[in-house]
């Protein structure tokens, strides 16, 4: 499989830009099989962005808006970045799912994710999905349920960003576009995907509790007692009811059993304060027995853990004998982009200067990151959401 890579900064003048990306791609390099992933900041047109892309190239894309994006070249705000995935012996099937209007909705992935398998000739090696922001369903559900019907084929993606709106994040294929819909992409045959997910944290506070009470997304009591008296104990309440901007800096880091009885770790923000009933919400699950830790996020953590992060993929890059990875797809966390303050490159700079020739970076900020984590116990990797990670796809 091959990777080319185009990208633009401009994002009004949608025909210039279309123009530009189509430049950047050399056609003549395409082979059997191809696909598009596209990442974009929220400002273009998105109506105009994919009919002008639609016309422009005749292989399928599709892609989410971001904050911020990640390229071969580093960190840009407002840009376009154009990813083509070409191969011989590499398939794609691209699908977007009906509207999410609830929970009851989510069964339309595994439709989706059927409809995209039954398209190709071999087994399902990967997932990609992208989906919105969506108020009215748990994110965690959506990368379970597409764990169990493709029997734990790895599920890589997120949740797309805006400038902290919520209201302006877009999915979209070559279909059109969407904020109700997920995206998905399924891949099969000669892929060996490898994945790392890496926490940005090194100082921890005293808010160490089990869960006793909880619901879904929702946390009532540690060590059974209401769970913002141990928020007010640390000094961080707050009269407000959505907090998500005054917790970025401190997440919950959550240690939640598997289903096999393996522990794995996934940060939670928080986003939602209940002064009614003393609870708090996350962008994330939490389950009753887990353990929740408040931890301490810095600009140094981030630098840190992205450095780790690609220290590690670069290296199993580095191993492998008989394959050539030629894409390395990453998602960080939009509350790491806002951590950053002015140094928004500090993650682009992991990278810079370190990558093989043909090996190109495609990624984004996003308000959920989709990625295999591993077991603390056995090394197994598991399909997860985390909230304020980095994380790493490589093919």
């Amino acid at each position: 499989m091959r990777s080319l890579q185009a990208f633009t900064k401009e994002v009004d003048d949608i025909a210039m830009a279309v123009s530009q990306l189509r430049d950047g791609i050399d056609t003549s390099l395409l082979m059997n099989n191809t696909c598009g992933i596209v990442f974009c900041g929220f400002e273009p047109d998105m109506e105009e962005l994919v009919k002008r892309l639609s016309e422009a190239f005749d292989f399928p894309f599709f892609g989410c808006t971001g904050i911020g994006i990640l390229s071969t070249e580093g960190y840009s705000q407002s840009s376009i970045s154009l990813l083509v995935l070409t191969a011989d012996d590499v398939s794609f099937s691209i699908g977007m799912t009906r509207d999410i209007e609830g929970s009851d909705d989510i069964c339309a992935f595994a439709d989706t994710y059927n409809e995209c398998r039954e398209l190709l000739h071999d087994e399902a090696k990967l997932i990609f999905t992208y989906v919105p922001w969506l108020t009215n369903v748990t994110f965690d559900d959506i990368v379970s349920l597409l764990d169990k019907e493709s029997g734990q084929v790895p599920v890589y993606g997120g949740v797309a960003s805006d400038g902290w709106t919520f209201d302006s994040t877009y999915v979209f294929t070559n279909e059109g576009i969407s904020q109700s819909c997920g995206v998905m992409m399924v891949v099969s045959g000669n892929v060996r995907p490898i994945c790392t997910i890496e926490h940005s944290t090194t100082l921890t506070t005293n808010l160490h509790k089990t869960v006793t009470k909880a619901e879904g997304t929702v946390v009532y009591e540690l060590d059974g007692r209401p769970v913002t008296d141990f928020i007010r104990e640390m000094g961080l309440i707050t009269d407000k009811t959505q907090v998500i901007l005054d917790f970025l800096g401190t997440p919950f880091l959550a240690t939640q059993k598997t289903s096999d009885g393996d522990e794995i770790d996934t940060l939670r923000c928080l986003g939602v304060i209940d002064h009614e009933n003393h609870s708090c919400g996350y962008i994330g699950r939490i389950d009753e027995g887990s353990e929740l830790n408040m931890v301490l996020i810095s600009k140094e953590d981030i630098e840190a853990s992205v450095k780790m992060a690609f220290d590690e993929i670069l290296e199993k890059i580095s191993q492998s004998r008989d394959y050539a990875y030629s894409s390395i797809f990453c998602s960080s966390c939009a509350a790491r982009y806002c951590l950053l303050v002015a140094d928004k490159n500090a993650e682009g700079r992991a990278y810079e200067g370190r990558l093989p020739d043909g090996l190109n970076v495609q990624g984004v900020y996003i308000y959920g990151e989709f990625c295999p984590a591993k077991g603390k116990q056995n090394g197994r990797l598991y399909n997860v959401l985390s909230n304020e990670t980095f994380t790493i796809l490589a093919i």
